[in-house]
């Protein structure tokens, strides 16, 4: 064992090969729910493809996740299966001018 390392190990005590304790969770770094319930899923392309993905958001002002939901109940509309690829909450409410329908479930049972 090196000075340095003898010099450490009296100092704090602890064994040199001893992990550090990984910090306590706050509040903070939890997730805030609005991914609860949501799988992620996702695809490598090339840099060109997310570049022109992103551009098409923000030439129709809106997302890139609400235009990956369009496209996928594309693709199960031509599969014939429900189409069940939800778009975001603000994207729902834009297109039909009502709160999609677990807010409104859930507003309802608040009353």
């Amino acid at each position: 064992m090196s000075k340095f390392a003898a010099a450490l190990r009296e100092k704090t005590g602890a064994p040199m090969n001893a992990a550090p304790k990984p910090a306590p969770k706050t509040a903070e770094t939890g997730r805030s729910g609005a991914r609860e319930g949501a799988k992620h899923i996702g695809g490598y392309f090339t840099p060109q493809v997310s570049k022109q993905l992103r551009s098409l958001a923000v030439v129709e002002d809106t997302t890139v996740q609400d235009l990956l939901a369009e496209a996928l109940n594309m693709l199960f509309q031509s599969r014939s299966l429900p189409m069940i690829a939800a778009p975001s909450r603000e994207q729902a409410t834009s297109l039909t001018g009502r709160k999609p329908l677990e807010l409104e479930t859930a507003s309802e049972d608040g009353k």
